[in-house]
């Protein structure tokens, strides 16, 4: 937190977890920034940094509010980011909305960076929508795509109406159509990727607030945020194969999305010397219903008992197979 020494006025609060340092360690070459303005009653600004995680989505790695968006307050926020997160450095893009107006800070602080507006991932993701929904002739679907990159590129919100307007002149004035209810639902309110990233913050953060609201409503949606990441990334069925030489096995990449990366390590070892030139095995089958399994090449031998009618194995990994699987 910092204040004016003279007015002793919060001039600028900064927020980051733990969860939020290592998002940014581990994904740290894109950013998006945006600016939420008059986010409370005393008409801070809303600064938050953005980072596209693992799966593809967005995920808050920071979050200051502004007394006034001025080139100070904005360098003493980028200053703590940069204090606390060593991996800065590694930042080559930084994609921010057309509203944002300190670029020259953003250029100085972060040298090694680009900075891209952010248009064309909504550009695309809107012609692809028009194609997909829009119930009208194919000629009237590539005027619908040309009015929705004029709306994009509009100075003024005059020039927005207009070209949104001719878009629903060219679907036929039907505001039933697919196309007009999916661009009303997910881009009317929400014109640009960043906000879309996780619209439930600037919906939650009411204008009304105190700071003290605000900061206490920030840190609750990011703690659900992380909660909700973690639960997604641990969740069965969603990694892949820690090694990428694996990738290339279907045994071992069935065996990556039902176990921890630490118990797929310990079977992975196991099964790539049970396929190897090394592995040489003994069967004892003098026993009815059992076959006594020795694994030659290991420096003690390990043996194991396999029930031949139920195909299931004394070892380790068979006798607690769901500890591994919620590993």
């Amino acid at each position: 937190m910092f204040t004016n020494d003279g007015t002793s006025v919060i001039d600028v609060v900064c927020i980051q977890s733990a969860r939020q340092k290592r998002l940014f360690r581990a994904f740290p070459e894109v950013i998006l920034v945006d600016t939420t303005h008059c986010a409370n009653r005393n008409l801070y600004k809303l600064f938050s940094v953005m980072v596209t995680d693992v799966f593809g989505k967005g995920q808050y790695v920071h979050h200051s509010i502004f007394e006034r968006e001025t080139e100070a307050n904005l360098l003493l926020s980028i200053g703590q980011f940069k204090k606390e997160n060593p991996s800065w450095n590694n930042v080559r893009v930084i994609v921010s909305d057309k509203d944002f107006n300190e670029k020259e800070v953003l250029a100085e602080a972060f040298p090694n960076a680009r900075q891209l507006l952010c248009q064309f991932h909504v550009i695309a993701r809107l012609r692809l929508k028009v194609g997909e929904l829009a119930d009208v002739t194919i000629e009237k679907k590539q005027a619908v795509k040309a009015s929705c990159h004029l709306m994009m590129k509009s100075q003024n919100a005059l020039e927005y109406k207009k070209y949104k307007d001719t878009m629903l002149r060219l679907l036929g004035g039907n505001t039933s159509d697919p196309f007009y209810k999916y661009f009303q639902a997910n881009w009317e309110l929400c014109k640009d990727e960043i906000e879309c990233g996780w619209v439930k913050l600037k919906q939650k953060v009411k204008r009304e607030y105190t700071i003290d609201e605000m900061l206490a409503t920030i840190i609750m949606l990011q703690e659900w945020s992380e909660d909700s990441y973690v639960k997604e990334f641990t969740a069965l069925g969603t990694r892949q194969t820690p090694l990428q030489e694996d990738a290339v096995d279907p045994e071992l990449s069935t065996l990556a999305v039902q176990l921890s990366p630490h118990g797929y390590r310990i079977v992975a070892k196991q099964y790539r010397f049970a396929i190897s030139d090394h592995a040489q095995y003994c069967i004892d089958t003098s026993t009815p219903g059992k076959a006594l399994l020795r694994m030659e090449g290991v420096e003690e031998g390990e043996r194991h008992v396999v029930n031949t009618q139920t195909f299931q194995c004394d070892c380790v990994f068979m006798q607690t197979l769901y500890y591994h699987a919620v590993m």
